[in-house]
C-alpha cells in the first residue's frame, strides 16, 4: 500500500472513530486526530461532506455484507423461524457493536438525505439482502402475495428499530424503563414477540 493510500485509510478510520464517539464533528478534529493539518484532509478527500458520505458508503455496505455473509452460512435445511431469529440476533449484534455509527448515520443532520438514501436503498430497494428476508418470510408465514410479504416485511423491520431508536436517543442520564438490546434476557423476549407478530 503507498504512503497516499495510508494516509487515506488513516483519516477515514479516525471519522469512523469520532462519529462513533460525537454527534458533530469538524474537519479539524479530523485533522488532529490523524496529525495532519485541514489543508492535508481536503486534498485527499476534497471536503468533510465527501469523506463523510465515503464513510457512509462504507459502514451500510458492511452491514449488508456482514449479515448477508452470515446468513449464507446458515444450513439450507434450517428451520425458517430459527434462521429469522439468528438473522435478528446477528444484526442487533452487530447495531449493538456500532451504536454510536448508527447513531451519527441517523441523528446527524448534515448527512441525514445520503444517510437515509443509503439506508433505503440498502434495505427497501430489490437486493440480496431483501431477496432473503422476503423468502424466510414467505416460508415462515405461508405467504405468496407480493404486497402482503411486503406488509410483513415493513412490519418487522419497524420493530426491530424501535429499540435500535430508543438505545440511540437515550443518554447515560435517562433513567429508561425499558431495558436495553445488550440485556440477554431483554433482547431474546423481544426476537420471540417480533417472531411471534410477523408469522
Amino acid at each position: 500500500m503507498s504512503k497516499s493510500e495510508e494516509t487515506k485509510k488513516a483519516i477515514i478510520e479516525a471519522t469512523r472513530i469520532l462519529i462513533s464517539q460525537k454527534s458533530s464533528i469538524t474537519i479539524r478534529e479530523i485533522a488532529d486526530a490523524c496529525y495532519l493539518n485541514v489543508a492535508a484532509v481536503n486534498y485527499y478527500f476534497g471536503s468533510k461532506d465527501y469523506l463523510l458520505s465515503l464513510v457512509l458508503d462504507q459502514i451500510i455496505n458492511e452491514i449488508t455484507h456482514v449479515i448477508i455473509d452470515r446468513l449464507n452460512q446458515i444450513p439450507v435445511n434450517n428451520p425458517v423461524e430459527e434462521t429469522l431469529e439468528i438473522m435478528i440476533n446477528m444484526i442487533y449484534g452487530y447495531a449493538i457493536d456500532n451504536v454510536g455509527l448508527i447513531g451519527y448515520l441517523f441523528m446527524n443532520v448534515e448527512n441525514r438525505d445520503r444517510a437515509s438514501k443509503l439506508f433505503i436503498d440498502a434495505f427497501f430497494k430489490k437486493g440480496e439482502f431483501k431477496d432473503m428476508v422476503f423468502e424466510k418470510l414467505r416460508q415462515s408465514t405461508g405467504l405468496q402475495d407480493e404486497q402482503a410479504l411486503n406488509a410483513r416485511y415493513v412490519l418487522l423491520f419497524s420493530c426491530f428499530c424501535i429499540p435500535l431508536v430508543i438505545q440511540i436517543l437515550s443518554d447515560s442520564k435517562s433513567n429508561t424503563q425499558i431495558p436495553g438490546l445488550q440485556n440477554e434476557t431483554f433482547r431474546k423476549n423481544y426476537i420471540n414477540e417480533l417472531l411471534r407478530m410477523v408469522k
